[in-house]
């Protein structure tokens, strides 16, 4: 038998685990656009004519970090370094749980210029983290199972590392169990006062790309308010249905107006109900969301086994998938907009 899933990302193996230690970023932030020519750009945390030259933000846990340089040397855990490049964010140095070249969280990123301080997941160099001088270290965090120590955040396999990153700089996190829409933006917030410019450039033209296909989705989803929708997460020995109130992206699908299934079975966490393989067909949505994290079945290994073949909606082609949470607009636009596409074709089963 699998072994219980006790976080939303018990899945991923050991050299791509989000949480614990998944991987820190060392990063030299400068206000970049997020595509095209990269324009010469003030160090981020300059402050822009008129406005003070200080740095100030509060994270999702209240606290707070000021700091008046003029220039801000940042250590970012992947997954908020996923989201900040989007946003303008340049890293210069990667911890991480893979080389740099097949990391998935730094997929059709630009690392020129990028190095690698660690590829091997719970190897972080503190003495390394040290040498780069951070001034301010970000990462995310989420409450419920599987968190590994009160007030723990991604990266940190135990409170000590924390605290010894901690005395290295200070941590700023983000609540990645928020919606994915209210994730990005609070990084969006953070780039902004980093001295990204959020607004305009490409940054803007991607969030309003997002914003029409958001409301092209709501739009298809109240046309086919009646179908049901399934999230799973597939693995060798069991699927695991995702309770849909605990993760960022489902959130906001519901509140899009997608009617998204709860199980009704036993978890085993709060994130999921898990169920052996001869029993997968429990449940007969109309469509069905197949996990695509990369480290669960794909959809070729799911063919192999007769009672997924065996769900109506799979027999109907009535697949789509779906991410724990999407940290920036491009790569959650893509998941909208396939969405919708699969929705708005869907009939019921």
């Amino acid at each position: 038998m699998s072994a219980p899933p006790t976080s939303p990302d018990s899945f991923r193996p050991r050299s791509l685990l989000i949480a614990p230690l998944a991987a820190l970023l060392a990063v030299v932030v400068t206000a970049t656009g997020c595509g095209g020519p990269a324009q010469p750009a003030a160090p981020a945390g300059s402050a822009p004519q008129g406005k003070s030259a200080s740095f100030s933000f509060t994270d999702d846990r209240s606290e707070t970090v000021t700091l008046d340089r003029g220039e801000l040397r940042v250590v970012a855990q992947e997954d908020a370094a996923n989201a900040l490049m989007h946003l303008g964010i340049k890293p210069v140095g990667v911890f991480g749980g893979a080389p740099l070249a097949s990391n998935p969280m730094l997929t059709g990123l630009d690392l020129s210029g990028v190095e690698s301080v660690g590829e091997v997941f719970g190897e972080v160099k503190m003495e390394k983290l040290a040498s780069l001088r951070p001034d301010v270290i970000v990462s995310t965090f989420y409450t419920g199972d599987g968190v590994l120590f009160p007030g723990g955040v991604y990266g940190f396999q135990t409170e000590k590392m924390q605290n010894d990153a901690k005395s290295i700089a200070p941590i700023l996190a983000i609540d990645s169990t928020k919606p994915s829409s209210h994730v990005i933006q609070r990084f969006a917030e953070l780039a902004e006062a980093l001295g990204a410019d959020v607004d305009g450039g490409a940054v803007g033209q991607a969030r309003t790309t997002w914003q029409a296909a958001v409301e092209r989705l709501k739009e298809t989803a109240g046309k086919r308010a009646a179908l049901p929708v399934l999230a799973v997460t597939p693995a060798q020995e069991q699927v695991y249905f995702a309770v849909p109130d605990l993760f960022p992206d489902l959130l906001d699908l519901k509140e899009w107006g997608v009617n998204l299934m709860k199980p009704s079975g036993k978890l085993v966490s709060s994130y999921y109900e898990a169920v052996s393989w001869e029993n997968a067909a429990k449940y007969q949505p109309a469509v069905v969301l197949v996990d695509a994290r990369g480290y669960t079945l794909g959809l070729d290994a799911l063919a192999k086994y007769p009672t997924w073949n065996s769900m109506k909606a799979v027999q109907a082609g009535q697949v789509g998938s779906w991410v724990r949470v999407s940290l920036n607009y491009t790569d959650y636009t893509k998941q909208i907009q396939d969405l919708t596409a699969v929705l708005d074709r869907a009939e019921g089963v």
